[in-house]
Order: structure tokens, then sequence, then C-alpha cells
């Protein structure tokens, strides 16, 4: 077959939608755009790559890594790709050392039956086919995931919480005016609580206006809302600083943010599951018939490794919560993407839940300036 710039973008996607890169999103916008800017003849280096697609034209490329860093793991998914399920691919996408042009190889295989079909006659036939089978696939509908089927059904309403982060007004560290943030001050029962402690600084902090979110917020909000709009279903936005307890417990609901403010889904966390008790820096599991009791520090100051927690639980009535919960972004944003990828879904039912409707799961993940996160699965436990 002859390589086309079609055919070329094809091998591309391939690769980007394997299981090999699935859980490597810096990896897979890293190609694609190698790939768009060989297309284009850009004279490939280190500081452009660090300009164009990591957007940062302050630090030089000789005393930052992460280019060569990110080309080294890129070179290695290819090459775990062509080892594993890229093995019986035609063509082959390399980046060859000390280089960064994407090219293209042909693989070399035995002649067979296949190549002495006369190919002309039958493409007429095949184009037919494949434009009857694409109009089939797009009027399915796609299959709801077990797991989100409750979400999905539901008659009753739905939201997604996103975990923000409670502010005061006042002097600044600097000695100026801004907005102060507290990890002990979470409310503004816990801000007020906290003046009648300190009655000095009464006339100086009142509790701010607004709250701040991290990038997670923004990332685990595409990613599930695309997820949803594939099924037709939509909702609503709220923030955990802003939405009281009747209002959690008026429908189905998804929390996904930190678990350093204290927000309210650790209670409801607690009161559902059977094995595990959580803190906003500590996850407990005690009492199961067959698992060694276990504590984990949810509490790292490291920000390129962390444990992330993702359960899925009964709430009041009839409803149901959905939760992720880190300490920073790369955890939440990871276990999202993990748990709205129909592959990996499937996998996880299938391997992990043994007919069981609800669980907890604890991941290690790691992520090299907070992208190209790496999920490892520490623990499931179905109830």
């Amino acid at each position: 077959m002859q390589l086309t710039e079609r055919l070329e973008q094809e091998i591309v996607s391939k690769i980007k939608d394997s299981d090999t890169f699935k859980n490597a999103p810096t990896s897979r916008g890293l190609l694609q755009y190698l790939y768009e800017a060989t297309k284009k003849g850009v004279h490939l280096k280190e500081a452009v790559i660090e300009l164009e697609f990591f957007k940062d034209d302050q630090t030089g490329a000789k005393n930052n890594p992460r280019v060569r860093v990110n080309i080294y793991n890129l070179r290695k998914k290819l090459a775990a790709y062509y080892e594993t399920e890229g093995n019986a691919d035609g063509w082959q996408l390399k980046i060859d050392k000390g280089q960064y042009k994407v090219r293209f190889v042909k693989k070399q295989g035995p002649v067979g039956w296949v190549q002495k079909i006369s190919w002309k006659r039958m493409l007429p036939y095949g184009l037919l086919f494949g434009a009857l089978a694409a109009l089939l696939v797009t009027r399915l509908p796609p299959k709801i995931p077990s797991l989100w089927k409750s979400f999905f059904e539901s008659a009753t309403s739905f939201n997604l919480v996103l975990g923000d982060h409670f502010g005061a007004m006042g002097k600044t560290i600097t000695g100026g005016s801004g907005w102060t943030r507290d990890f002990e001050i979470n409310s503004v029962d816990e801000f007020y609580g906290f003046l009648e402690r300190k009655p000095e600084l009464k006339e100086v902090l009142h509790p701010a206006s607004y709250s701040y979110t991290t990038r997670m917020a923004a990332l685990a909000t595409q990613r599930l809302q695309q997820f949803f709009q594939d099924h037709d279903k939509v909702f609503s936005i709220r923030f955990s600083t802003r939405t009281t307890l009747p209002e959690i417990k008026e429908g189905n609901a998804i929390y996904a943010g930190p678990l350093k403010n204290e927000n309210p889904f650790i209670g409801f966390f607690n009161d559902a599951n059977p094995y595990f008790k959580l803190t906003s820096r500590t996850l407990t599991l005690s009492g199961h018939p067959s698992l060694n009791d276990t504590l984990w520090s949810m509490g790292d100051n490291l920000v390129d490794e962390e444990y992330a927690i993702v359960s899925k639980y009964p709430s009041l009535g009839h409803t149901e919560h959905f939760v992720f919960f880190s300490q920073h972004d790369i955890g939440v944003s990871a276990t999202v993407e993990y748990f709205t990828d129909r592959d990996s879904l499937q996998k996880f039912e299938s391997d992990y839940l043994k007919g069981k409707k609800y669980f907890t799961a604890l991941f290690k993940v790691k992520g090299r300036h907070r992208v190209d996160t790496d999920l490892k699965l520490e623990r499931v436990v179905g109830f």
C-alpha cells in the first residue's frame, strides 16, 4: 500500500489510541505535534519543541531536560507498542535517536496469498462495505458502561461537584493585600472560629467572595463532559465550598477534587464504605475478611507522585456517588481519564468487580511535571 498523508495520520492516530499510549496524554500530544511539525518542515530542536509544544519560553533548553525526557519516554512507548499490539502493522513510525523528525518505514513481510489478490478489482467492493459499516456504526448508540449505568439511566438530577478552596482577603506574606489560603480553614464557620481564637485579626481579615480550583477541575470537567455527551447526558457543575448538604442529597453526584479542603464527600464516603475510613490525610482499610488492615498516608508533599482514591457507593435514598480524590492535579486527572475510557472500564469491571456494584480503588499515580501520568492500581475492594 502506498504511503499517503491520510495513511500517515491513520498510523499516528492508531498509535495514540492504543493501550500502550492510552494513559500517557503527554506522549500522545507530543507524537501528534512532531508528526505535524515534520510535515510542515519545521527545523525541530529542543528549544523549538520547548516553546511550541510545552508553551514555555522562560527556560532554556540547555538547563531543562524536559524535552529530552519526554522524547525518551515517547521512543520507549513506541518500542513497546511495536513489540506488542503493533507487531503486525505494515508501516512503522520511527523517531531516530538524536533526531526529532518522524519517519515511516514499511515493514517487510513474506509474500502470501493476500498480496496476490487484485486489490484494484476489490477496491470498489471494499469501499462500499466500509461505507455501509460506517453508516451502521454511526446509527448504533454507544454501549453504556456498567459502572456508569445508574448515572446515565437515572431520572434524578445529576451534579458534578468540583473541589475548590476557601480563602480569605487580607494582608499577604509579601505585605500587600490579596487572597490567602489556609488549609485548616475550609468554610465560613471555620473562618469565624479562627477569628475567635485570633481576635487581633478581625479588622484585617474577612472571607473572600470567591474560591479557586486547580487545573484538575478543568481537565476533569472536559473529560467527563465529553464522556457524558457521547451518551446524550448533561450535568450541572457546582463547587464544594458553595454546595450545601441538601443539594448533594437531592440526586446522584460526582466529586472530583482534593481531600485537603475537607469536602463533605469525605463523610458520605465513610458512611457508605464498609471497610474504608478516610480523612484529609489518611486512608484506612480494616475489618475485611481476607485483607490485612492497612494505613495509607494521603498527605505527601510530592507533586509528581501521589495516591488517588476512586469510589462508587450508595448515598441517601436511591442516589449514588462517584468520587475522585487526591491531593494534587495528577491523581484526579489521571483517574478521571481512566474511568471515562471504554477499554479501561471494561477491563476494570471484568478483572476486579466480579459482579459487585460498588467499589473503592486506590491508585499510585506518577507524572513528571504533573503530565504524562502513569497509573498503578494498588488495591480494589468491591462491595
